[in-house]
């Protein structure tokens, strides 16, 4: 039987033969059936048609160097090339498929005829056959390696995000035109360079990962402080090990990516969380988580702590009379000079309004606070340049220390918040240190208040009204109505 008659009559039992041997190369793990048998099927029969056409010396040469005219602009054999280099087969892979492919077919028809010798005609026809199917998917092959490498090289070098290659030795071996522009250098330059080359901020930080991802075989993600070049920036970059067929690393891939605007936007997000807009104080909510850190702080280190709690005297007036744009200002002077009154391990806030405290911290001696305290109400009572005027107004402090007077955080506040009030009871511009006497007066308030909400469907209340007569006539101009509360 002529090769091509039987190639035409065996397609299904050579493309088996050649689908197991495909099964064993790496690449083609993952690709189904009809994947690997692609174009093959195409590729037979055109060298069948080839065998029965009639070819003359001049065809036969240049068919046996891989040189004959294609008899079509796409061929199957072209086509199985762009598969394979798709699939990521390489260019090895590929020309052993062409090996085993006329290894199976010339030992089937062998096979098939074992009396009749195999015609030294159909054999050389055979081969040059398989050469020039050869040559056009490897031609097709490189054609497309190229365009894709043309490809991603200029996706790769017009990105914003860096991008780059290291070996095993953590150098440079590709780095794209972003990570050259950063660095100030040329993507040549950068070739063979490491970070410790470059003079990186972090750069035996980074070597240090690079490493660590070479020996784990596992990838890295991370951010950096980048002070390389012109201008300063965070970036998120990741280490990725490229593994060989036996499992080893053999470069180490990444990519990096400017973040600093959406860093910027998550410290202003926590910024207006935590601290206060007006005077860049910390707010109410920071106050508390500050308050509740140092208490635990000061119940470790057995370190008192006074809390102090800060109302403005007047400040209403101030505000309704001169509008808010002087409140404002007025607020901000206030701030400063609360601030210079403590340390700088001391924290000043400002929780809402005109009120602020101070937690102050390591507090040996009571006479220090009080001495601190009275620095605040003198120097909040000196006048405030305000809009070209001076602006005088008073301050009441209230005092309470940890752990003397409580040991929780909410309780602190309260208690400091009681001596302010008792403060300005007193008379303003000064300082009060609280006492048990003032929670007992505040709890005596708190339930004379909830009685008093039942004083009325109780019908515990009575009008009493007095008479306001004219002397001169005797007669009753008006009267004074008084509300008389029976409490059991």
């Amino acid at each position: 039987m002529k090769l091509s008659d039987f190639i035409r009559a065996n397609i299904d039992q050579i493309l088996d033969a050649w689908e197991q041997f495909a099964k064993g190369i790496p690449a083609a793990r993952g690709m189904d059936l009809r994947a690997l048998r692609d174009h093959a099927s195409g590729m037979l029969c055109t060298i069948a048609a080839d065998l029965d056409r009639s070819e003359s010396p001049a065809e036969q040469e240049q068919k046996s160097k891989g040189r004959a005219p294609r008899s079509a602009k796409e061929t199957y054999s072209g086509m199985h090339g762009s598969s394979r280099e798709t699939a990521g087969f390489s260019v090895n892979d590929a020309v052993s498929e062409f090996r085993a492919l006329r290894a199976k077919v010339l030992k089937l028809w062998a096979d098939s005829s074992p009396a009749e010798p195999p015609s030294a005609r159909d054999l050389t026809r055979f081969n040059e056959a398989i050469d020039q199917a050869l040559a056009e998917s490897l031609d097709r092959y490189s054609t497309d390696l190229v365009r894709y490498t043309r490809l991603f090289s200029t996706l790769l070098s017009s990105s914003p995000d860096v991008s780059y290659i290291f070996d095993v030795d953590a150098r440079f071996i590709y780095a794209n035109q972003s990570l050259a522009n950063l660095c100030g250098r040329s993507d040549d330059d950068m070739i063979g360079k490491n970070f410790l080359d470059l003079g990186a901020s972090n750069a035996l930080m980074l070597q240090r990962q690079l490493q660590d991802v070479i020996d784990t075989r596992l990838p890295y993600r991370g951010e950096i402080l980048n002070k390389l070049c012109e201008r300063e920036a965070t970036f998120e970059y990741i280490f990725v090990p490229v593994l060989d067929e036996q499992g080893n690393v053999e470069a180490v891939v990444g990519t990096g990516r400017d973040i600093s605007e959406r860093k910027a936007s998550e410290e202003k997000i926590i910024r207006s969380a935590n601290y206060d807009a007006l005077t860049g104080l910390p707010n109410r909510s920071m106050f508390r988580d500050q308050l509740a850190r140092e208490v635990k702080r000061a119940t470790r280190t057995g370190l008192p702590l006074a809390l102090l709690f800060i109302d403005l005297d007047g400040f209403k007036e101030i505000n309704d009379r001169m509008g808010h744009d002087a409140g404002d200002r007025l607020l901000q002077q206030v701030a400063e000079r609360i601030s210079a009154c403590v340390r700088g391990t001391d924290t000043v806030a400002r929780i809402g309004g005109d009120e602020f405290t101070v937690i102050l911290t390591g507090v040996n001696k009571l006479l220090h606070v009080e001495i601190m305290a009275r620095e605040m109400v003198d120097e909040l009572a000196k006048p405030f340049p305000i809009l070209d005027k001076a602006i005088t107004i008073s301050a009441s402090i209230g005092i309470t220390l940890f752990p003397q007077d409580a040991d929780t955080p909410e309780d602190l506040i309260n208690n400091a918040d009681q001596a302010m009030y008792a403060a300005k009871k007193s008379g303003r511009s000064r300082f009060n240190f609280f006492t048990a006497g003032m929670q007992e007066s505040a709890w005596a308030r708190v339930k004379i208040l909830d009685a008093l909400r039942y004083a009325l469907p109780l019908h515990q209340l009575s009008v009493y009204y007095q008479p306001i007569v004219d002397l001169a006539t005797e007669r009753i101009l008006k009267a004074e109505a008084l509300l008389r509360w029976h409490h059991p």
